[in-house]
């Protein structure tokens, strides 16, 4: 592995990063940098999620066999103070979907802002503009979405707001390009590619639940389709909270194709999370603390009480379709956004959003995007 000395003088002059938030997405992030040599600090409200940011990020990086390379990426990152923060050359809010709640963390760190650092938010959904409007430094900010699991997903947005320096942008897509990750570009938007295209792949799965289908038939569909996860372990591994809020920012911006599912809020209610939980669509075993962070954890199978909770609002006759059909569905669901992307010119052609779809939610490589797909199916 290159050291990030090497990585900095071909690529970047991002040298050191400061990350807001040290849930999911932060750790992840954080282990992200780390393998690639650059030094972390971690900023929390909680103080109990501080105390754990070495045994999680510990578990991230338990990949790496050299024991000596491995210790060396872990004294990169150190627990931070708002101050410490501010005297990074990047900062990575990675916090809750909330746009209250990021607001309020940006006032709160504006005392400990150089003027000349760039500012990213890892949202998923909430538009760049409406984040610059309530940031100090408006041309040092934008969005920077790397994707779950971070480890495993080549694919980062970079988000201009309307105030976005060209060099800010340019310095974003280098350090992309030093963490050995492929930036896309794209027009601001609620959901910006990635999101808009995971987004109705999701609420299909949902739909198809609320006809009768039973949950391992639809991830079965999706399977033999080709995707690497099907719609329900995906919102398990996301974490149904952060589903849910990007699905209210969406059902904001687009209300008259996106619907919150009964199913989704059910499952809130009863904090049926995922795997952060140890429950959601499945069970993720009694040792689901211990591997939140494990790359290869599989659960241990579907959750009963979710199919029992299902029963409450699924149509009485169960609809009749095969896993094809399933599969089929699911993917045109993703293709007909894909479609709308282009037309709101969010990116400049087909292979952008066929390549986000690919490299970033791991559509089937075979079937070259969801566009060439729908395409090639149109035609035969």
């Amino acid at each position: 592995m290159a050291k990030r000395s090497a990585l900095v003088s071909s690529y970047s002059r991002v040298q050191s990063i400061g990350i807001l938030g040290a849930g999911l997405m932060g750790l992840e992030i954080a282990a992200l940098n780390v393998r690639n040599f650059f030094p972390v600090r971690i900023y929390d409200s909680d103080p109990a999620m501080l105390a754990t940011v070495h045994s999680r990020l510990a578990e991230e990086l338990a990949d790496v066999e050299d024991d000596e390379v491995r210790a060396e990426m872990l004294s990169l990152a150190e627990p931070g103070t708002l101050e410490e923060l501010g005297e990074c050359d990047l900062l990575i809010e990675a916090i809750v979907e909330k746009m209250e709640v990021k607001a309020e963390l940006y006032q709160t760190m504006k005392p400990f802002l150089r003027p000349n650092a760039i500012f990213t938010s890892n949202t998923s959904t909430i538009p760049i503009e409406k984040l610059s409007d309530v940031f100090p430094y408006p041309k040092n900010f934008a969005g920077l979405h790397f994707l779950h699991p971070v480890w495993n997903r080549e694919l980062v947005e970079v988000i201009p707001s309307s105030k976005t320096s060209e060099l800010v942008l340019q310095r974003l897509s280098d350090y992309a390009i030093s963490l050995e990750k492929t930036p896309l570009c794209v027009s601001d938007c609620p959901g910006f590619v990635v999101n808009r295209l995971l987004q109705p792949y999701l609420n299909e799965g949902l739909n198809l639940l609320l006809e009768g289908v039973p949950m391992e038939k639809v991830e079965e569909g999706a399977l033999e389709f080709g995707m690497t996860w099907g719609p329900l372990r995906i919102m398990d591994e996301i974490g149904l909270d952060t589903v849910m809020n990007a699905g209210k920012v969406l059902y904001m911006a687009y209300p008259e194709r996106t619907a919150l599912s009964p199913i989704l809020v059910s499952m809130m209610k009863k904090k049926l999370l995922g795997r952060k939980r140890g429950e959601g669509f499945y069970l993720w075993g009694e040792n689901w603390r211990e591997n939140v962070h494990t790359h290869d954890f599989q659960p241990s199978g579907f959750n009963p009480a979710v199919q029992k909770l299902v029963e409450k609002w699924k149509a009485e006759k169960p609809l009749d379709i095969s896993t094809a059909e399933i599969g089929n569905r699911l993917a045109a669901a993703m293709a007909d956004e894909a479609f709308r992307i282009l037309e709101d010119d969010v990116v400049s052609d087909q292979g952008q959003v066929d390549m986000a779809a690919v490299i970033g939610l791991a559509f089937p490589e075979s079937k070259r995007g969801p566009i060439a797909w729908k395409l090639y199916e149109a035609e035969r």
